[in-house]
């Protein structure tokens, strides 16, 4: 190959990349409660392209009040996560989850190194100092997931609409905390809702407890 068939080749592939970047279907999913409350911290999965290569940058769940925060945060298969602690007293952070078990030194600050998750699923925290403290690092093998902020949305933007996607929230009443919901209504802009039934804990520092009455 000459330089000159070297160079339209390469531009040929630029103007593909950037036509696809342009065509990109973009729709936004919104998750309620039973009670019509927008719901963060809900998981959305939308297939569509595998992950092949780990991310580079490290996800972080903070530690401030006691409490992991954010409670629930999306990372790509073979991303490392980082767990400071913002607190004036120490923590012990653990995982006994089949996906990934760990177990920190009581440390301040931060500790010796951050963790890699390298099997799709959920890994549930904890303190083993402080026994209300929970946490979730939801590991997908897919690069599109994200977490509902607290107007309880996510924004995708794909190079098509998945037929459907995958909706995980802890507190859930479905099984395994998780759903499978059609996108087949859902076209390019779209907002799709999604009600799920919940239980929050009795005792959730910064949550609004539902009753199940």
């Amino acid at each position: 190959m000459n330089i000159k068939t070297t160079i339209s080749f390469l531009l040929a592939v630029v103007i593909s990349n950037s036509a696809s970047r342009l065509n990109a279907a973009e729709f936004a999913v919104q998750v309620f409660d039973q009670i019509g409350q927008p719901l963060a911290d809900t998981v959305i999965e939308s297939p569509g392209s595998p992950v092949t290569v780990a991310p580079e940058e490290i996800a972080v769940i903070d530690q401030v009040n006691k409490r992991f925060v954010p409670m629930v945060i999306a990372v790509k298969t073979g991303q490392r996560v980082n767990f400071p602690n913002y607190d004036n007293i120490r923590h012990h952070v653990y995982s006994f989850s089949e996906i990934k078990q760990f177990s920190t030194e009581l440390y301040a600050d931060n500790p010796a190194s951050p963790v890699s998750f390298d099997r799709a699923g959920i890994a549930t925290l904890g303190c083993n100092i402080h026994d209300s403290m929970i946490g979730y690092v939801f590991v997908s093998a897919w690069n599109d997931a994200g977490v509902t902020d607290a107007s309880g949305i996510v924004r995708f933007s794909q190079e098509s609409i998945p037929d459907e996607i995958i909706v995980w929230h802890p507190w859930s009443n479905d099984p395994n905390n998780r759903r499978t919901v059609s996108t087949q209504s859902v076209e390019d802009g779209d907002t799709l809702e999604v009600h799920l039934n919940i239980t929050a804990p009795e005792q959730v520092f910064g949550f609004r407890a539902l009753s199940t009455q």
